[in-house]
């Protein structure tokens, strides 16, 4: 054979991708992106209702009917349907029983994130990109089976003033409009903790609310992680800085009743607010 003559390429094999979530809309939305762009994946879901359950048969009461109470004020506000309609809009929605029924998905559903079911399966196989979204916080014997430097996380606030649970809100009810956003971060052993890869913040619009602000944030953190890993499969190589030791950590209980009622007026003070700087400007001008 001529020495000159090129040899054939051969097609880079797409990346085995593990997704660990749990089973909402956003979830369900991260899953299909990543199955339409690399044709295959690893599921580990945690759904809601066994978060909330486990809750109640541990004995944690107080957490369980915190938990109640927040899914009846999703519903009672539509903020269930709101982003069940965001996450579905344009292509035919996929579903969670379509994806367990697709042979290019290995579906495994877990009562717990950190299941000796769960541990198994990751030390049965390895993935080159972990990526969790939406579970309770992974334990020690979970993390132990993941190269560190391969395991990402989306947090739904903005790190590291923004910890845990209805971050949009308590930026929102700060007057913190520059921290509307998702945080792409590496996975420690703390809870969002790890070193910062990204953040993806939303400009607030007049008529949203926290849930529009989370549920376009969301999306926008999806669709660029997913871009990313596309370009560049190999997470080991992505750019990240440590968190400084700076916020809040935020529960289920910090938002209630008497909070979402001091919410809507301290809301409409920032607004007002910001309205008077805006004029002040033009003024000037």
């Amino acid at each position: 054979m001529n020495s000159l003559t090129p040899s054939p390429r051969s097609t880079p094999s797409m990346p085995d991708i593990t997704l660990l979530c749990s089973d909402g809309p956003h979830h369900l939305y991260l899953a299909a992106e990543i199955l339409k762009t690399f044709g295959k994946l690893r599921l580990i879901v945690e759904p809601g209702h066994a978060q909330s359950s486990r809750l109640w048969r541990n004995g944690h009461y107080r957490a369980y009917g915190w938990t109640l109470y927040h899914q009846w004020r999703r519903s009672l506000f539509g903020y269930n349907a709101y982003r069940q309609r965001y996450f579905t809009q344009g292509e035919a929605p996929l579903s969670w029983d379509a994806l367990r029924h697709d042979p290019r998905v290995r579906l495994i559903e877990t009562p717990w994130i950190n299941d000796p079911c769960v541990v198994e399966t990751l030390r049965e196989e390895g993935a080159d990109a972990y990526i969790v979204m939406g579970t309770k916080k992974i334990g020690a014997a979970v993390l132990a089976q993941i190269p560190p430097d391969r395991i990402l996380n989306l947090h739904g606030g903005h790190l590291p003033h923004y910890k845990g649970n209805h971050c949009f809100f308590f930026a929102l009810h700060h007057g913190e409009f520059d921290k509307l956003s998702t945080t792409l971060h590496r996975v420690a052993s703390g809870l969002d903790t790890g070193a910062i890869v990204s953040h993806h913040t939303v400009q607030f619009q007049q008529g949203d609310n926290s849930e529009t602000l989370y549920s376009r944030a969301e999306k926008r953190a999806v669709d660029n992680l997913v871009a990313r890993l596309k370009m560049d499969p190999d997470v080991t190589r992505w750019d990240s800085e440590p968190q400084p030791n700076a916020g809040a950590t935020y529960r289920m209980r910090d938002r209630g009743p008497l909070v979402e009622i001091a919410h809507r007026f301290a809301l409409l003070r920032h607004l007002h607010a910001a309205s008077a700087v805006r004029r002040k400007r033009n003024q000037a001008r």
